[in-house]
């Protein structure tokens, strides 16, 4: 976490540095993220840098809750169907939530590509957290599910909610790959993928 000094900045200010550092870790994994870029492009001193980061994990920890803070709020609304409508459903309108916050902002998913090459130390540390928050939310509507008929005793909770945190991920996969990634893209992804899963692969 920041220090106190940081959060006595300026909004504009505290913008300003955390931007900066997006820019970099977008380029460039933790490790390799250079701290004159990030301080030259906020415009600050390094005395200052140091004055509201103890390092560049601990920035960069801070900036991905942040922008995962962000994501969550904009995708609040999936959760209205949370336990209400069938899992599958909630699933689908979740990943497109999520889908259309990350093309809106690309910048998040230059961090989130450089963040899932470069799974080591902190950047490891932070893909099991997002992972398993995922996994957890899903597991519990995938259950309840199960409670109520919707989903066949016989699958496996834990897989179901395993390729489903793999479909969220994805995104950065398909960025990666691809310069024509758009949400139509996305959805009709997601509609194939849910097909098969809910009718299976036999004739």
């Amino acid at each position: 976490m920041p220090t106190q000094t940081f959060f006595n900045l300026t909004k504009e200010k505290q913008e300003r540095i955390l931007n900066a550092g997006i820019k970099e870790f977008g380029k460039r994994n933790v490790k390799e993220a250079n701290l004159s870029n990030i301080i030259s492009d906020a415009d600050i001193s390094r005395g200052s840098w140091y004055q509201y980061f103890e390092n560049k994990d601990d920035m960069y920890v801070y900036i991905f809750d942040t922008l995962r803070a962000e994501r969550a709020d904009y995708v609040k609304p999936a959760y209205s169907l949370y336990k209400k409508a069938p899992f599958i459903d909630f699933f689908k309108d979740f990943y497109l939530r999520d889908s259309e916050y990350l093309l809106l902002h690309p910048a998040h998913i230059e961090l989130g590509k450089q963040l899932y090459s470069h799974a080591h130390g902190v950047s490891h540390r932070l893909i099991q957290r997002i992972q398993t928050q995922y996994r957890e939310t899903f597991l519990v509507g995938i259950e309840f599910d199960k409670e109520r008929g919707h989903i066949s005793q016989n699958i496996d909770s834990s897989t179901l909610a395993d390729l489903c945190v793999h479909f969220v991920t994805d995104v950065f996969i398909f960025q990666s790959i691809s310069n024509q990634i758009s949400l139509n893209n996305l959805r009709g992804y997601i509609e194939k993928m849910l097909y098969i899963i809910q009718n299976g692969i036999n004739p």
